[in-house]
């Protein structure tokens, strides 16, 4: 009788550890608390490195799309959220960092492959203010984040050029391409992102006309990391560009589809360039760390790093 009852015990005890397990280690953290207690339990991610980094850039492996993590001083900003099938996945990656609210959401431009998965990151969390360029088109992606947009009464901020808001102790310069620039790609938001000596450049989808109009703005442009434009396209990323920015490290966002990209050419440019290159259908998510004087990169695959 003593055996039996020791073993229903035991029997007991298995399923309370095995729930435990389940719990931590498959639920989704809610917030920054039940993040540290994954990682003392041993069931943190890859991207608990940010932890300790006083800014991270994430840049989320969403296929042949767009979907960017900033994070400073206990704020954090996303900048587009990937086509409408990864919005969820989005979510999650959020909220196991521990996010519980967004200061800004920002759309780059109103592609599909950037806006498409925010209609769930506006539902998921409270969100301060969104940026956008004054653009519409006619798409469920489109229709569906306005919608929201109104339901929940968030704020809409159309930016000038050479508008600034901050994130932490980060600053951030929005560049705003000419109203008469061809395509939407040639209208995303371009943002500069400073953080002590170091600089992060994200260049949406802006191609070679955007590119141009930029150079001749005069804003400043020298950045350690660039967020290569338009997924690796030919279309972008010209030599003009690259002299002007000087990114110590580069990052394209990008998935096997028939597009075929990243193109070659801009591969060779980047190279030719001195540039160390991270790609997300090769590395997975990438994060690029920075303590305000030195830039470090972690990658999801670690034979990337």
């Amino acid at each position: 009788m003593g055996q039996e009852r020791m073993g229903r015990k035991r029997y007991v005890a298995i399923l309370l550890l095995l729930l435990v397990i389940v719990l931590f280690a498959c639920l989704p953290a809610s917030s920054a608390v039940w993040r540290d207690v994954r990682r003392a339990c041993g069931l943190g991610t890859f991207s608990d490195a940010a932890d300790d980094a006083p800014f991270a850039l994430h840049v989320l492996d969403v296929g042949k799309a767009d979907s960017l993590l900033l994070e400073c001083g206990g704020e954090a900003m996303l900048v587009d959220g990937g086509t409408p099938d990864r919005g969820e996945e989005v979510v999650q990656y959020l909220t196991r960092r521990g996010i519980d609210s967004l200061c800004y959401v920002v759309n780059t431009h109103p592609d599909a492959d950037h806006i498409g998965g925010l209609p769930e990151v506006l539902q998921a969390f409270p969100v301060a203010a969104y940026i956008a360029p004054e653009l519409s088109v006619d798409t469920v992606e489109y229709r569906r984040t306005q919608q929201i947009l109104q339901e929940k009464a968030i704020a809409v901020q159309y930016p000038q050029a050479g508008t600034t808001f901050s994130l932490g102790g980060a600053e951030i310069e929005v560049w705003t391409p000419p109203s008469a620039a061809d395509g939407l790609n040639n209208h995303s938001l371009v943002l500069r992102v400073v953080y002590g000596d170091t600089a992060f450049l994200l260049m949406g989808d802006a191609e070679r006309e955007e590119e141009e109009a930029l150079l001749a703005s005069g804003m400043p442009l020298r950045a350690d990391v660039l967020k290569v434009g338009h997924h690796g396209s030919d279309t972008s990323t010209g030599k003009a560009l690259l002299d002007a920015v000087q990114p110590r490290y580069a990052a394209i966002s990008t998935a096997w589809d028939s597009s075929r990209l990243p193109r070659e050419t801009v591969l060779r440019r980047l190279r030719s360039a001195g540039v160390a290159l991270y790609r997300t259908d090769v590395c997975g998510t990438l994060l690029f760390l920075s303590d305000g004087e030195t830039v470090r990169v972690v990658t999801e695959n670690e034979a990337c790093a």
